[in-house]
């Protein structure tokens, strides 16, 4: 929509492709963004429901948006490589084991539930106890917590401010901690 766009793109087009049009903006946030989702998917379909012997992990994570709209990401994980399946807009919805479990469910389902063996989540005490809930529904699968937000999580309570008075040494051998949260 910007009017810039179409003059950007014909001086670009015009340089090497002489008679060049550029797409509308409808065409492009419409039909051909349509049309590349569907190539995407068709290429990713293969690998994305197809698990290799180890089987297929999955991984969640939530964060909140530009708008503050609260997301939660799902990505399957393989030996092929990972895979973005989706993000859901989880506004207005409680956080709770049961609304959890629930999309944990919807995904196991979409990828099958004999090639899932992991379910990957950060440790929050709700998304653990989803995690056990999955454990129980499906046996053969395991809640795992993420290892990077578990090591954040130690390292930030080792290395937080009033362990400086408990621990001055374990405080300064952490302080490069804080240098890194500053960047």
């Amino acid at each position: 929509r910007s009017p810039y766009w179409r003059d950007l793109v014909t001086s670009i087009a015009n340089s090497n492709l002489t008679g060049y049009v550029p797409p509308s903006s409808e065409r492009l946030r419409t039909v051909l963004l349509e049309q590349q989702m569907t190539r995407v998917n068709k290429l990713l379909e293969y690998q994305k429901f197809t698990s290799d012997r180890h089987g297929v992990s999955i991984v969640s994570d939530g964060w909140t948006d530009l708008q503050r709209h609260p997301l939660i990401n799902f990505i399957t994980t393989s030996a092929n490589g990972p895979i973005f399946l989706e993000a859901i807009d989880a506004s207005g919805e409680y956080k709770s084991v049961e609304y959890l479990k629930g999309l944990f469910m919807e995904i196991i389902e979409e990828v099958g539930k004999d090639k899932v063996v992991q379910l990957i989540t950060d440790n929050a005490p709700v998304c653990r106890a989803a995690g056990i809930a999955i454990e129980k529904e499906y046996p053969h699968i395991f809640w795992t917590p993420c290892a990077v937000h578990s090591l954040n999580l130690a390292l930030k309570s080792i290395c937080n401010p009033p362990s400086k008075e408990q621990d001055p040494h374990a405080y300064e051998l952490c302080s490069w901690i804080e240098d890194l949260e500053k960047d």
